[in-house]
């Protein structure tokens, strides 16, 4: 029976929409806030969405999938797209190696309060913004 079809990864077992999505978070290392400020969705909405209260909506799936790099069908089904190997299911892109500076940049803007992240992200979109700015690729 399709409800009894459970996928197993790295040990967790993970038989709900629910489960995957907080699984996805988890292994990207996001809080519920972290979410919320990513997708708009109140950590209420997110929270239920992890309890498997509601499925999530088109929009929401799509926000999943950016934020948490994965794939709208392993979200929703929990299989691997044929496409994939079982290696992929989770991340569609590794995340590119984080260097001893960036683990440090995002641990301490984890301390900071809400108006001191405000600023911080209205901070990088100047900086982002000017004529000048080349990402680094």
């Amino acid at each position: 029976m399709l409800s009894e079809i459970r996928e197993f990864c790295g040990g967790v077992c993970l038989t709900t929409v629910g489960e995957r999505i907080r699984y996805a978070r988890k292994m990207s290392n996001l809080t519920l806030t972290d979410v919320k400020n990513f997708t708009g969705l109140s950590t209420g909405n997110l929270s239920d969405l992890e309890n498997d209260k509601f499925m999530p909506s088109s929009n929401s799936l799509i926000s999943f999938r950016e934020v948490f790099n994965v794939s709208i069908d392993w979200i929703l089904t929990g299989q691997v797209p044929a496409n994939l190997s079982n290696c992929q299911v989770v991340k569609e892109n590794p995340i590119p190696y984080l260097t001893d500076e960036d683990i440090e940049l995002i641990e301490t803007y984890r301390t900071l309060d809400e108006d001191r992240k405000r600023d911080i992200k209205g901070f990088i979109h100047v900086v982002t913004q000017c004529r000048n700015f080349k990402p680094k690729k």
